[in-house]
């Protein structure tokens, strides 16, 4: 019922309310549901043959001006009759609405922009209303959609401005291979893809360092969409082939209505704020031993196990690198009655950031032409200093009739986004890893505090040296990290298309589109002489272009057969062709500080690539009806791609579907069942090779022993070139992911209630994996079909509306899902492939275990699983690295309540995540240095729970020191597995207060209706995780998932939204 209403309203505020007052005759009166006789908000209230129009308010009233040579009036509701009322001489006319059972399954948008009632439809689709999207005032549509659909997990790769998300639907399919779904806008696919900064050829993994870059959905401006429909499974996606292998998000925008122009402001301001932190002990000083160390200390510096803060005493003498002096024991002749400072160097160097977005759109049409403008910007300013991401967007969108039988459309969005990007993880300029390495008793800000970003001074001394606490080795100070290793970037980008269609008959039509997405990103990086990254500096040049062609050709044939039957054909031809370009540029050796310019580095490194892709496609559907209540629907699509051997370069994949509505067809329907429908399918798509997978290129040759710059040909003048290391297979076939899915949807008390539950069972064969193969051939890998990937599961959504009076009415929305992964097979003798992460631990795809799990070294056990203890009273790695943790959750829920209660509206909703581990590298190298909460314990005694050698229980008492935590007990030990743990979290990710002016307040001035709203995200988080916020993950939109390794922190903000409409 949620669903109808939101979408009732939404259609209301798109209907010109201008009347025109010519010899207008005024008509009110109030709607009702014809059952229970309580008021229906957001009624379409039009008058027929005019573009005049209205919507009644939450009470259910209305009011509407009809110009004379109009004598009816018409009502209309999603999920209910339509209505027509003659007006003769009335000046007053109540209706009330009765439930229209052949709608109460709604309309949305499926495969190749096709509309269909999802009734009709043989497996499961969700659609978010645009009301939905709003609320959050996320920036990004990704993450905007957390919590909100059954069957998709999203994670942020930070929560830095502009970061991308990886949204995963029904468990991952490939296992090397790309697993994030299909963005369509409009019925165009567009790009989401990620390139990570960095050299690509010099062997550094980027996805673990460097900074967050955006997948480019960030692009699209969440205020220009209408809905969003996600397609999950194989047979919703069909039609669109290779491309949407692992679903389909498809994007609907908003388009212009016939009258008045119709014009709606929004703004919304955002106050942001970090949401969680690791906690750092507060009691022990820099240096070892118990001593404490300045920064002259050698490496033992860069600990924190030195003494006791109560226990030292500033001497107040000048010292460079703490205005208070150095600290010496309480004993000491020189020490003063200054106590040891524990700096706060978390809160001196956090901030406030903001998020502000303005959106303006003007539509309206005639009676043949429609047109949609908008312009939106969105200024974000990250909780990281000079941290910040900005997005202009400008889209105008439209239609005309040209003719009785052709109507052309097109649209066009330019936007103009990027901004400035902070370094991160496994890096030495990372600001997390700088800030959570130093210890307690150095101020990296240098006594400025919270200004420190701006004053030099905290990070730089007078001579021009790097203000660290190693002096100068070790790593970069954050705030020298936020002001000299700058990274920028900016894209261009235009999505785009036209189109037409012509109707032959009014039976059979034609449609042609031609979509485009290209965009530009310019990429500028720098390490400034002295960083950490880059000792002698370092500027990088990275420009990507890419270009998306797509074109489609639809015939659709909808006929009644008979009066039983009816078919509806499609048949049709798709066109794809990619160019993705990237070149870029290193200079390392900078001859003067903070001049990022290429012409100021000694040596130049020159890296170009250019990848080239084309794919055509033949394809059919075939829907069936018998009496509007059984329902059969087929697929075919034939795909030729460029990437697959040019003497087998076709494959064909077909789908199955089958739609029963038992209520209907059994006339059981009563006073509790108002709809009762089952569905099953069958399908099967593909996913073709890689670019380039037949062959093995030739790339230029470059040296480097990760330390020095290395060694990059051309060298001397003289050019270089080796293959890859990966052997090409002019054999490779496409992927084949294989789904069954079964499901029932049930309506009760006047659609009061409704359950949505699906299951599925996917199956991912021939995968297109690299295999390991000896060092001997020249390869260290190839490239071949081997394994399969299963993925099962049940998804449930249930609506209801458990109170609903004239004035109040509360609605929720509950999403459920469970998805278990299992790697069923690899090539024969592999029974482990490495997906991402360090040497140890990293996160694999291990045959007979769920995909991605982590792989690191273990405490060694017995074979009851007892943990084993040494001689000396501790645990002691195993032999070998095995399976420590499971990063899938074993099931996610998102509820929403909504209440509302005239114009006063409040809704909440609340994302669970049971299960799910996470290695907290974190925390386990701030163990090894003693700056984490956990070595507070030091000097403490403990015993292991486990068995001696001999099988006897431990019970040997130890001592938790710095020589255990730098062994086995620290995050540079040899045993991962003790810093694995639950992710699972409780959060209330959205809450909105908003309220909607009554109409009669804004009758006698030009706005037709106003809201002002409270949105809070993220506002409450209930997690056992020691780390930063679990949903963040430090691979970004990859594969790989539970990795947390000095990752950028999430957060939590709060705003006032505030929406007009003229």
């Amino acid at each position: 019922m949620k669903k109808v209403l939101l979408l009732s309203l939404i259609l209301a505020f798109l209907i010109p309310v201008l009347s025109y007052a010519q010899g207008a005759r005024t008509i009110t009166g109030k709607v009702t549901d014809q059952a229970s006789g309580q008021a229906l908000p957001g009624v379409a209230v039009l008058a027929k043959g005019t573009s005049v129009g209205t919507a009644t308010d939450v009470q259910g009233n209305y009011s509407i001006n009809v110009p004379d040579g109009s004598n009816t009036l018409v009502f209309r509701y999603v999920g209910y009759s339509d209505v027509e009322r003659a007006i003769g001489n009335a000046t007053t006319i109540n209706v009330s609405m009765g439930v229209d059972t052949k709608q109460l399954s709604e309309v949305v948008v499926t495969a190749i922009g096709i509309e269909r009632e999802t009734k009709a439809l043989g497996y499961s689709v969700q659609e978010v209303g645009a009301e939905s999207l709003e609320r959050s005032t996320q920036p990004s549509l990704a993450n905007a959609l957390n919590g909100k659909v059954a069957g998709v997990n999203i994670t942020s790769a930070s929560g830095s401005p502009g970061a991308g998300s990886r949204i995963i639907i029904r468990g991952a399919t490939s296992v090397s291979g790309d697993n994030q779904p299909l963005f369509v806008v409009d019925g165009v696919p567009i790009d989401n893809s990620t390139t990570s900064a960095g050299n690509p050829n010099d062997g550094t993994n980027t996805v673990l360092s460097g900074v967050a870059n955006s997948n480019r959905a960030v692009d699209i401006n969440p205020e220009d969409i209408e809905s969003v429909t996600v397609l999950k499974g194989p047979a919703a996606t069909a039609l669109y082939g290779i491309r949407a292998g692992s679903g389909a998000i498809v994007i609907t925008t908003k388009k212009g209505t016939k009258g008045a122009a119709v014009v709606n402001y929004s703004t919304s301001f955002t106050l942001d704020y970090v949401n969680k932190l690791p906690e750092l002990q507060q009691r022990y000083s820099q240096g070892s031993g118990g001593e404490f160390l300045g920064t002259f200390g050698g490496f033992n510096s860069t600990l924190s196990w030195g003494a006791p803060l109560d226990q030292l005493r500033f001497d107040g003498q000048p010292y460079r690198y703490d205005p208070n002096g150095f600290l010496v024991p309480v004993g000491s002749p020189t020490a003063t009655d200054q106590r040891a400072i524990a700096y706060d160097n978390l809160d001196n160097f956090f901030e406030t950031g903001t998020t502000w977005t303005n959106s303006l759109s003007i539509s309206g049409g005639t009676e043949k032409t429609d047109y949609y403008v908008s312009l939106g910007r969105t200024d974000q300013e990250g909780v990281v200093p000079n941290s910040d991401f900005t997005r202009t967007s400008v889209r105008i969108n439209g239609s005309t009739q040209l003719s009785e039988k052709l109507n052309t459309f097109g649209s066009a969005n330019y936007i103009k986004s990027g901004g400035s990007r902070i370094q991160q993880g496994s890096n030495t300029s990372g600001v997390m890893l700088g800030l959570l390495r130093a210890p307690i008793t150095f101020d990296l800000s240098g006594g400025f505090g919270e200004d420190g970003e701006d004053n030099p001074g905290a990070y730089v001394f007078p001579d021009g040296t790097q203000r660290t606490y190693r002096e100068g080795a070790g790593y970069d100070n954050p705030f020298w990290t936020v002001n000299r290793n700058p990274y920028n970037d900016e894209v261009n980008r235009l999505i785009g298309y036209v189109g037409a269609k012509y109707d032959f008959t009014d039976w059979i039509n034609a449609t042609f589109r031609l979509g485009t997405d290209w965009y530009s990103d310019r990429r500028t990086n720098g390490f400034d002489i002295q960083s950490r990254t880059a000792p002698a500096g370092r500027v990088a040049e990275d420009q990507v272009f890419n270009r998306d062609l797509n074109t489609d050709f639809l015939v659709n044939i909808n006929r009644e057969l008979t009066t039983d039957f009816s078919a509806r054909l499609i048949l049709g031809h798709n066109y794809y062709s990619s160019n993705y370009q990237r070149l870029y540029t290193q200079g390392d050796g900078l001859a003067v500080p903070t001049f990022f310019d290429l012409g100021n580095a000694a040596s130049i490194t020159t890296v170009e690539s250019t990848t080239k892709i084309e794919r055509a496609a033949v394809f059919g559907d075939l829907s069936l009806s018998y009496k509007d209540y059984l329902f059969l629907g087929f697929t075919g699509r034939n795909e030729w791609s460029s990437t697959l051997p040019s003497n087998d370069q076709s494959f064909f994949y077909p789908s199955v579907n089958l739609g029963f509505v038992f209520t209907q067809a059994l006339d059981i329907g009563g006073d509790v069942l108002d709809f009762g429908k089952v569905r099953a399918s069958y399908a099967v798509v593909g996913k073709d090779a890689p670019a380039y997978s037949l062959t093995t290129p030739f790339t230029f040759s470059t040296w480097g022993d990760g330390w020095t710059t290395g060694i990059s040909f051309p060298f001397t003048g003289v050019a270089g070139f080796n293959q890859l290391t990966q052997l090409g297979n002019a054999g490779i076939k496409p992927e084949k992911n294989k789904s069954i899915e079964a499901g029932i949807d049930l309506r009760f008390f006047n659609n009061r209630l409704g359950l949505d539950a699906t299951w599925y069972k996917n199956n991912s064969e021939d995968q297109i994996i690299p295999v390991s193969v000896s060092s001997a051939s020249g390869f260290l890998s190839a490239i071949l079909n081997a394994g399969e990937i299963e993925n099962r599961g049940i998804e449930a959504i249930l609506r209801g509306t458990p109170v609903q009076t004239n004035d109040f009415s509360w609605d929720v929305i509950v999403n459920f899902t469970r998805n278990q992964s299992e790697v069923i097979s690899l090539y024969p003798g592999v029974e482990t492939i490495t997906l991402n992460g360090f040497t140890s631990p990293s996160s694999r795809a291990v045959v007979g275990e769920p995909y991605g799990v982590l792989f690191g070294g273990r405490f060694a056990r017995n074979d009851q699983g007892q943990m084993l203890i040494g001689d000396d009273g501790f645990p002691f790695p195993a032999d070998e690295d095995g399976i420590i943790g499971d990063p899938n959750p074993d099931w996610t829920a998102g509820i929403t309540n909504t209440l509302t209660w005239k114009g006063l509206s409040l809704s909440a909703l609340l994302d669970i995540r049971k299960g799910g581990d996470i290695w907290n590298g974190t925390v386990g190298v701030m163990t090894f240095f003693g700056t984490a909460k956990r070595t507070e314990n030091r000097g403490e005694t403990k015993v292991f729970e486990g068995v001696r050698l001999d099988g006897t229980p431990n019970t040997q008492e130890v001592v938790l020191d710095e020589e255990w935590y730098q062994a086995n007990g620290g995050g540079f030990g040899a045993i991962e597995e003790q810093f694995v743990e639950d992710g699972s979290w409780v959060r209330l990710r959205e809450l909105t207060l908003s309220y909607r002016l009554p109409s009669s307040l804004l009758e006698d001035t030009p706005v037709k209706s106003a809201s002002i709203a409270f949105n809070a995200r993220n506002l409450w988080l209930n997690t056992d995780y020691s780390g930063i916020d679990p949903e963040n993950n430090l691979t970004g939109q990859g594969n790989a998932l539970g990795l947390d390794y000095f990752s950028m922190p999430n957060t939590e903000g709060y705003g006032l939204t505030l929406r007009v409409s003229f």
